[in-house]
């Protein structure tokens, strides 16, 4: 089993912000969540009501090893898919430019019941995508996760090290 956070009471977003403090602290990394601007609707000094103003990116964004990188953190409840729904268009067009000017980009993927985090790297969300969109399947089987992708662990006293996987994949 990946990283337990479940039992520490920490949200996904938020174990990856953690995470990002830790690579901070040891000079590895400055990755930082990307804040959803809201409009907020008051009567006098009453709030009424609150909604995103526009559609954000991503979750994430910063600056590792001298690249800029780009990432989205999706969980899902399914335990035997992810489906591709989880992902806005304009979050998967996002990435997809950032990998075109020269960015890392990729998702994290949480499978919540299974305690299990995996790395998806761009190249294959858009072989994903691209079939979905031809009619095929609409969600990615967790039978595929485990077979091709990183299971992100903690390691090196990093909470959960999804940086130490981009050394092993080709992300670019």
């Amino acid at each position: 089993m990946a990283v337990s956070y479940a039992n520490r009471g920490m949200s996904f977003e938020h174990l990856i912000e953690r995470t990002n403090q830790q690579y901070f602290m040891k000079g590895i990394a400055t990755i930082q969540k990307v804040a959803t601007p809201w409009k907020v609707i008051r009567k006098g000094k009453q709030i009424v009501s609150a909604f995103p103003e526009k559609k954000s990116t991503v979750d994430f964004i910063g600056i590792y090893n001298g690249r800029a990188i780009a990432f989205d953190a999706k969980s899902t409840r399914e335990r035997t898919r992810f489906p591709l729904s989880n992902i806005e268009e304009h979050q998967f067009n996002f990435l997809k430019q950032w990998k075109n000017n020269s960015g890392i980009s990729f998702l994290l993927i949480d499978f919540t019941k299974k305690q299990e985090v995996y790395f998806l790297t761009l190249s294959e969300l858009e072989k994903w995508w691209n079939e979905a969109e031809k009619g095929g399947r609409k969600s990615i089987p967790y039978e595929w996760f485990v077979e091709n992708c990183n299971l992100v662990k903690s390691k090196n006293g990093i909470l959960l090290d999804y940086l130490g996987v981009i050394e092993k994949c080709k992300t670019s």
